[in-house]
């Protein structure tokens, strides 16, 4: 007597993952490599009945199957089934990356109220998770805007080097809205190989961007004054403060608007500001990122140039602004309005 397949209702969503999906692969080649597919001829290429129970359901719910009998599966084709799934997974890509910002402001929320007491108004943050707690918690309460600084911080270090998700998706306050983001970048930091991928990002996504050396700290404020900072002991461990307006924050906004004032605009590329200006826009990046402080190398990763020519087109520049430093160049070039 034949074995019958003892199919289990599939309960699990379409475009769910399932652990021994390798498994499930395997079985639906074995299916399209049959002209008539039974569970006879399956159970005979070594597929136990246990996987055949569980795994063929999956493989209808996906719309790649459709049972002709209780025996036997008609193979829908690839190029139809293929896209089909693909289109459900990314409807479910879509649904949890539009809930994941609302889940986090529960989750920050929740957080606050448990760790901030508002009658102290100040937080110290003693781990790096604390820290980068601390910092989503000022993005996902902002209403309209958020100022914040990186410098060479472990935060800064934790941001370069996370997934491209965590530090390139576009802040929204409790609205949906965008919110208006500036960040300042000390220069130092434009050595790592991840950050102009992560500025142009920012930059596409609308954030202001600009470039101040020597800032004090990493730190981030929103408009309604909550406030952090990220520092580091001496022995290199994270440690911050997370703080209220009327205990810190108010300070920390007037420290950061005041570097916001002192840093030059970055831009991915630029325009010649004028008819007469000779400065190509490559040149106009060499120049705002020397005034800024930047090293011929940085300057070199960030434009894809090698050190010498960096050092050629510098030359180059000073000479055009007639500057004998750096910093004169920049200051020059300023007033000339080529920057």
């Amino acid at each position: 007597m034949p074995h019958r397949n003892r199919r289990r209702t599939a309960t699990a969503d379409a475009t769910s993952i399932n652990a021994n999906d390798d498994e499930t692969a395997s079985l639906y080649l074995a299916l399209l490599q049959s002209s008539h597919p039974t569970a006879e001829g399956l159970r005979s290429q070594g597929f136990p009945q246990d996987q055949l129970d569980e795994q063929l359901p999956i493989l209808m719910q996906r719309g790649m199957i459709q049972a002709v009998d209780e025996e036997s599966w008609y193979v829908v084709p690839p190029e139809v089934a293929m896209p089909a799934y693909a289109a459900a997974l990314e409807d479910r890509a879509r649904l949890v990356r539009a809930t994941t910002q609302a889940m986090s402001r529960v989750y920050v929320r929740t957080q606050s109220e448990r760790r901030l007491n508002p009658d102290v108004g100040i937080l110290p943050l003693t781990s790096l998770v604390e820290v980068t707690q601390a910092l989503h918690q000022v993005t996902s309460t902002a209403q309209s805007w958020v100022l914040s600084s990186r410098t060479d911080s472990p935060l800064s270090r934790y941001l370069l080097d996370a997934p491209r998700a965590i530090s390139t998706t576009p802040f929204l306050n409790s609205q949906g809205e965008p919110l208006h983001v500036r960040l300042d970048i000390d220069p130092a930091l434009m050595t790592d190989d991840n950050a102009s991928e992560i500025m142009h990002a920012r930059a596409s996504a609308g954030d202001e961007i600009r470039l101040t050396a020597g800032m004090p700290f990493t730190g981030a404020v929103n408009d309604r004054g909550l406030a952090m900072i990220d520092l580091k002991d001496r022995g290199g461990t994270p440690v911050g403060v997370l703080m209220n307006f009327a205990n810190g924050g108010d300070v920390v906004r007037d420290c950061l608007e005041f570097a916001w004032r002192l840093g030059v605009p970055w831009r991915p590329a630029d325009d010649p500001a004028s008819e007469r200006d000779m400065l190509d826009s490559r040149d106009r990046r060499i120049l705002r990122l020397m005034a800024n402080g930047v090293s011929d190398a940085a300057i070199s990763r960030q434009i894809g140039i090698s050190s010498r020519t960096v050092e050629r087109r510098v030359r180059v520049i000073m000479d055009r602004v007639n500057a004998t430093t750096r910093f004169q160049a920049g200051v020059l070039a300023a007033r000339q309005g080529l920057i």
